[in-house]
């Protein structure tokens, strides 16, 4: 019966056999006779092997085993069949060595090994690992509401803020953030205002509509409308994938007026220019050179 632990393998085995036993602790009822065992579970399971051990690399295979013994280090076990015990790794529990006497290498031995199992984590084992996460996201938020909150006292920083930390829009209300707006409208073009909803709808979506209705009653809106119209940026590209929900509409509307603005204005600039070309029109230009027969 060939057995391999770890690289070494046992083929003088005169004897195996094993060790099964369950934990049960005894308890005595005080006053009755007989008793209650509490069944622990299963202990680990311990193989005995016996054998002699010959060949030229018996000192290293010894060594081996001495140092795996010593150091309780886990080694890979497999036999065709060790009494029904199904095991992968074991640890050396005991190990006896007798040289045979006339015999340089041949050793006869006494080996017992029990089942390795790895020991179960604490009940705490992933409470550092949350605490962790938890202190980074209060990190991140707590940063996050410090950059909203230098916004509102410097509302020309509001895009350079945003480019370095764009969950700070998740700290502003539709009315703070209308409010920042207004006030560094002259800086913001329609490029910024584009960019900045569509920031926000990764962000906080549920806040657009609220922020076009602030802009709105605040009587800002038009001005981004004009400047989006300039600049030929459609907002509901610019919100692709977003979920917008109520605000759908809202969005809608400020990409119509914008986009109708910027036609209004194309025909316009077309009218201007036929004027002009009108204006330098000579009708009398083609019978200049005319000849009038006497």
């Amino acid at each position: 019966m060939p057995v391999r632990i770890g690289k070494i393998e046992l083929i003088g085995l005169t004897n195996i056999y094993t060790e099964d036993a369950r934990n049960l602790v005894q308890q005595r009822v005080p006053g009755q006779a007989g008793s209650v065992f509490q069944d622990l579970g299963r202990e680990p399971v311990t193989v005995v092997m016996e054998g002699i051990l010959l060949g030229e690399d018996t000192q290293a295979s010894l060594e081996e085993l001495r140092q795996a013994q010593m150091k309780a280090r886990p080694l890979s076990f497999a036999a065709d069949a060790v009494a029904g015990a199904d095991l992968t790794e074991v640890i050396i529990a005991d190990f006896q060595v007798k040289q045979l006497a006339g015999h340089q290498n041949r050793f006869s031995f006494h080996l017992k090994v029990r089942e390795h199992q790895e020991p179960p984590e604490p009940a705490d084992a992933g409470v550092a690992a949350v605490n962790a996460a938890v202190a980074d996201d209060a990190d991140a938020w707590a940063g996050s509401a410090m950059d909203a909150a230098a916004v509102l006292q410097a509302p020309d920083s509001l895009m350079a803020a945003v480019d370095k930390n764009p969950e700070l829009l998740g700290h502003l209300s539709a009315d703070e953030l209308g409010s920042v707006i207004t006030q560094g409208q002259e800086k913001l073009s329609g490029k910024n205002f584009g960019s900045l909803l569509s920031t926000l709808g990764q962000v906080n979506p549920q806040v657009i509509g609220d922020l076009i209705k602030t802009l709105q009653n605040g009587g800002n809106l038009g001005a981004f409308i004009e400047k989006l119209a300039t600049e030929g940026i459609n907002v509901l590209e610019a919100l692709t994938g977003v979920d917008l929900g109520a605000a759908l509409s809202l969005v809608k509307g400020v990409a119509g007026a914008s986009d109708f603005l910027a036609k209004l204005r194309r025909v316009a600039n077309e009218a201007q220019a036929l004027g002009m070309q009108i204006q330098d029109l000579d009708p009398l230009a083609p019978f200049q050179n005319l000849e009038v027969d006497g």
